[in-house]
This record gives structure tokens, sequence and C-alpha cells, in this order.
């Protein structure tokens, strides 16, 4: 049976059994879906009447169904997504940072491995002039479609002071001083700014490639400063220097840059046949324990003693390495200095 009654007295109705039966059951929610959807369809309704059919106004699980249904399918998607970005992500990224890193460390070696085939052709001809450039990867550990975010770097060109100092002794007193020839040496230096995986440094000083790490450095690629034994008592200290001459200049980004090199100038400091008893080398950089961990292995290889064949003494900013032939003067020392150019684009 069909009743016509007022439209504002059915919606009063529907409000009113929502009201007092919200905090029992969900049956008014029903009512109310039921209303808008099912209802709607045989209501009829002719000005300020409503033709209203409680038959059909019946409880239904359809539409609440299909609402549960999608909270539920909307919660898994938000838990799937959240695990991603919370388990898996920080992961992936850290590894990808760590195999950008490999790739700079490698444009790095080869950046030194430039450095000494130029200066290599010019010991060999000093008259020549020859140009390489060099890429380094600044930044990268993006993943495509998940997280497309890159990790940056930093290029500096002669950012940080490194200077040598040689001095050679024989019973006569000094004999060969550099002074101020081997100042003002020049970097290059590479400093990476991840997200994930742990910062590092790779500079380029003095003719040797190091690697810095929180506190931690260390010479991974040995510089042109060779100790080694000639016979049961003479050693052969052989010093080949590298000066980089440029514009101190700092370039931060995460594509790639491109160091430039050029050769400029060779010369020999020192060459004497004569023996000398004493050779001290001190190396002014922000990395001393590195290099005092090179000398020492150096040393160590050709087979000199510590304390008795040589020394090795660390400031804040220098490391000071003395050796002492054993028989008095059978120190053959060597000294040479190479003279590039070298620049980034601005």
């Amino acid at each position: 049976m069909k009743h016509i009654v007022p439209a504002f007295i059915v919606q009063n109705i529907i409000s009113l059994t929502y009201i007092l039966n919200t905090l029992r059951s969900l049956r008014p929610l029903r009512c109310m879906i039921l209303v808008t959807a099912k209802s709607a369809k045989s209501a009829k309704s002719c000005l300020n009447c409503l033709v209203f059919d409680y038959n059909k106004f019946r409880v239904s699980g359809c539409a609440i169904s299909s609402v549960v249904s999608a909270i539920l399918v909307l919660g898994l998607i938000v838990a799937f997504t959240t695990t991603i970005h919370v388990s898996y992500i920080p992961a992936w990224k850290n590894d990808a940072e760590r195999s950008h890193m490999d790739d700079t460390w490698s444009d790095m070696a080869d950046l030194k491995s430039n450095i000494d085939i130029l200066s290599a052709g010019m010991v060999t001809n000093p008259a020549s002039n020859i140009q390489v450039s060099v890429p380094v990867k600044m930044g990268g550990g993006d993943i495509p479609f998940v997280s497309t975010g890159k990790s940056s770097g930093t290029l500096s060109v002669n950012l940080n002071d490194c200077d040598m100092a040689i001095t050679a002794y024989n019973a006569s007193g000094v004999v060969y001083d550099s002074g101020f020839d081997l100042f003002d040496l020049g970097s290059i230096s590479y400093s990476s700014k991840n997200n994930y995986y742990i910062n590092q440094v790779f500079e380029y000083e003095n003719g040797a490639l190091l690697v810095v790490q929180d506190s931690r450095s260390l010479v991974k690629l040995s510089p042109a400063v060779t100790v080694s034994k000639l016979g049961a008592t003479d050693i052969s200290v052989v010093v080949s220097a590298v000066e980089l001459v440029g514009n101190k200049r700092t370039k931060s980004s995460n594509t790639i840059e491109v160091v430039y090199l050029q050769s400029n100038t060779s010369g020999v400091l020192y060459s004497n046949s004569d023996l000398v008893s004493d050779v001290n080398i001190t190396i002014s950089t922000n990395y001393p324990n590195a290099w005092a961990q090179y000398f020492n292995t150096t040393a160590d290889r050709a087979n000199l003693e510590y304390g008795t064949d040589y020394t090795i003494a660390t400031t804040d900013t220098s490391t000071a390495f003395a050796l002492t032939g054993k028989a008095g003067e059978d120190i053959r020392l060597s000294v040479q200095k190479i003279t590039l150019d070298v620049w980034i684009d601005a």
C-alpha cells in the first residue's frame, strides 16, 4: 500500500530514526543509503508531496558492502605503499648511491691516471702540449619509476692548499732545500652529498688519490714518491711533485662535470750522484694520518726499520718523514716538478 505524505515529514522521520539508532546499529545508515539510491527510484514527488513505498524501505547490505570493500582495498594500497617506502626504498636507495660512489671513484681514478700519463709525457718531452678532459659523475642513486631523486656532489679545484718541503743533508750540512718550490701544489676533490649512503671525499693532492670517510683517511692510489733499496745499504728516494695551477673553483650539481687538464712545464729540481745521509719530506695536508700510513707502508716494503732507518711524526696539518742512512751517506735523492693547468667549467 502506498501513502502520500509531505516530503519534510519523511525527511524528519529519517533524520530522527538515524539519530536514535546511530549508537546501536548501522541500520539507519543503510536506510539513508537506500533512500538516496534504491528508494529514490520508487518514490514519486509532486510539488510538496512525496509518494513513499514503505514496503521497499527495507534493509539492504549491498551499498554498505561496497563501501567496506572500497575502504579495505584502499587500506591495502596504503599499507603496501607504506611498506615499500619504509622497508625497501631506503635499502634500494642505499645500494644505488653506493653504486654511484663506485662510479665516481672510478672517475677520480681516471683523473689521477691521466695526470700520471701527462706527467710522464712531459718528463720525456718537456715541450709537449697536451690537453685532456675527464668527466666526473656528480650525483646518482635514482631508481626509475620508484624514486627518481638523485644525490649530488661538490667538485673543487685548488680549494685545499697542499705543500711539500724536502731537505737533504750530508756530513757538511744541507745540500738541498726545496724552499718554496713545492708550495701550493693544488688539489682536486669530490665531496658527496648522499641521502642514504655514507658520505665520502675523494681528493687528489701531491700526486696521490685519497679517500676520506668520517674522520678516517687513506691513500688509495700512491703518489710519485718512492723509496727503495739499491743493494745492501744504498737507498733511492725519487719524488715527482705534481703542481696544479688554476683558479680556486667549487661547483655542486647532480649531473656530470668535466675536469680539464693541460700540460704546462716540467723540470728537475735536484739530481745529484753524490749520496746524502739524511732526507726529510714534510707534507702539509688536511689528512696527515693518510700520509703517515703511506710513508710507513712504503718504507716497510723497502725493508727499512722504523726508529732506525726512518721516523714519522704527525701534527693536525702535516706529516714529516725522516729517512736516515745506516752506513752514513748512502741515500740517493732525485726531485722533479711537473706543472699542469687545471680548470672546470663555470
